[in-house]
């Protein structure tokens, strides 16, 4: 290799060493997908009925969400948080429930998990919730509506 090709090649090769440096610079106009990070309430309402058993679906039908956490609602009669299949953490949609055996149960709306949601991209989430099924202490279905509330964390 002659000594302009050398040159040349060096040349390149601090043109290049360049190019990397000023990409990954600070304060460069490089475009990121939004990424924040988000809770949903999962609420089941038994009315009057006291509600001993409970399983929903919750999905994202529009957006980019990861479910990244499932903590417990606020009832203390339901002492750990809803069962879940650990699969489901990897897309957009999930199943979780619970059940309770003792004596003194909820009646009415309460808010039976928070889950823990990682939004990527630029479109807003769409979300849906479907209660697959609600059971008294004797373990027979009961009427009972299925919601949720949504909150933001940056």
């Amino acid at each position: 290799m002659s000594i302009t090709s050398s040159c040349i090649v060096g040349f390149f090769l601090c043109v290049l060493a360049a190019a990397v440096e000023q990409a990954a610079a600070p304060g460069t106009n490089i475009q990121q997908a939004p990424s924040q990070f988000g809770t949903v309430d999962l609420f089941v309402d038994s009315a009057k009925q006291q509600l001993a058993a409970w399983q929903m679906e919750f999905k994202a039908t529009a957006g980019q969400v990861e479910i990244v956490g499932i903590e417990r609602g606020d009832n203390p009669d339901f002492h750990d948080p809803p069962y879940y299949d650990p699969a489901g953490l990897k897309s957009n949609r999930i199943v979780v429930g619970a059940f309770n055996i003792s004596e003194k149960l909820p009646v009415g709306k309460i808010r039976v998990a928070r889950l823990h949601l990682h939004i990527s991209g630029a479109q807003k989430p769409v979300y849906a919730v479907n209660l697959v099924v609600a059971g008294d202490q004797e373990g027979k279905p009961i009427a009972a509506q299925a919601s949720f509330s949504e909150g933001v964390t940056k």
